[in-house]
């Protein structure tokens, strides 16, 4: 038995982002986009688990896109702090009371997302304190009922923000409910609630405000609803918002392919022969049924491993699938690695993506643990370390 770390191996576990598969994937939505259609990059909760600042920079070094998302303000914060110059826009939320930070997003050209009124009045004390006007766009409630002012109601808000000289109305936007699905009559619905508040605020509006609603699943499905700015998310980092999704895309445009950039890579720490009849981890919830070779790996459920991937789901070890035995730990994982030659410590271990031939997908790991491929990778602990890679 082996059981002492090479001394090689500085970390437990990484995750390698591949940048030429983040290009890639700009460049396939690019190409979907119709012209004078701008382009934002969602970087929110660590970039999907890519890593803030690594994806963020391949998309600015790209030159293919003309916009940064982000969920938080610190999250937009952090990245004007590290150089970034594109536009961003806080989708989500801020504090409004955190003026101070509120004044550096606006001095360094952070837009917000408004959607209710102590928001856009607090926004305006801080752009009046920085000098400088705060560019805001309104968030509508077409139907997802979530953040947004409802769409018949929402005139009343851009008459507050047109009314107030430290704010620029820069942008409207919403968002769809269900755009991953095959079932588009509620997307419609919503589409054309969206397409009614414009009409009926057109004067409010004017000709040059940014309007947007589509994420990744609908900029291919549903041309009609990329206005003059998207907003891809999930797309960019290589995963399909959903089976659905990909389907219909791929019969009308059969072209198009993502390429997943993520891989989630351990190493072997220790290898345990065990006998048939052998109850291997906490419970005891599985029984070996004839000798094997158990791999043990520095990883569990703190790293972002799913518990639920218990005795259920597979790594790869030289590129062959091997299966996991007893129930994932905190920080620890048992995998059956009998049937790989010349297996040891120290030897690679691919928990998500490729290896050789083999491929351990994030919609394998979400169809395993009941959830789907957005949460798989954005719950990879960020105290991970992230490398790109070519």
């Amino acid at each position: 038995m082996v059981n002492i770390m090479p001394q090689n191996i500085s970390h437990h576990s990484w995750v390698e982002v591949s940048g030429s598969a983040l290009i890639h994937n700009l460049k396939q939505y690019r190409r979907a986009l119709k012209p004078g259609v701008s382009l934002l990059v969602v970087v929110k909760s660590n970039a999907y688990g890519h890593g803030l600042t690594l994806a963020s920079q391949v998309a600015a070094q790209s030159g293919l896109v003309d916009w940064l998302g982000t969920a938080s303000l610190s999250e937009a914060l952090t990245l004007r702090s590290v150089g970034f110059k594109l536009p961003i826009l806080v989708l989500s939320y801020y504090h409004p009371l955190q003026v101070d930070e509120l004044i550096r997003g606006i001095k360094t050209n952070i837009s917000f997302v408004v959607y209710e009124t102590q928001a856009i009045k607090q926004l305006a004390v801080a752009a009046r304190k920085a000098r400088q006007r705060a560019k805001v766009h309104l968030k509508i409630n077409t139907g997802m009922a979530r953040l947004g002012i409802d769409y018949r109601e929402a005139s009343q808000y851009l008459r507050l923000i047109k009314g107030d000289k430290n704010l620029l109305l820069e942008g409207v936007a919403s968002h769809f409910a269900t755009a991953e699905s095959k079932f588009t009559g509620f997307l419609q619905t919503q589409l054309e609630n969206f397409d009614k508040f414009l009409v009926e605020n057109s004067s409010l509006l004017g000709s040059k405000i940014y309007k947007h609603i589509a994420c990744s699943a609908a900029i291919n499905t549903q041309t009609g609803s990329q206005y003059n700015l998207v907003r891809l998310g999930i797309g960019y980092y290589g995963l399909w918002p959903s089976f659905d999704n990909k389907t219909m895309v791929k019969k009308t445009q059969p072209y198009f392919k993502l390429q997943p950039a993520l891989t989630w890579k351990t190493n072997i720490i220790e290898l345990q022969k065990l006998a048939a009849g052998v109850t291997v981890g906490y419970g005891r919830s599985y029984l070996t049924k004839r000798p094997l070779t158990m791999a043990v790996l520095p990883i569990g459920y703190w790293d972002g491993y799913d518990r639920k991937l218990s005795n259920h789901a597979q790594v790869l070890v030289q590129g062959k699938l091997c299966s996991i035995i007893g129930r994932v730990c905190m920080n620890i994982t048992m995998v059956d690695v009998s049937h790989v030659k010349n297996v040891k410590v120290g030897d690679e271990v691919v928990l998500l993506g490729r290896q050789g031939r083999g491929v351990v997908a994030a919609e394998y790991l979400a169809e395993k643990s009941a959830t789907i491929n957005y949460e798989v990778v954005t719950r990879i602990n960020p105290n991970l370390p992230r490398a790109l890679v070519g």
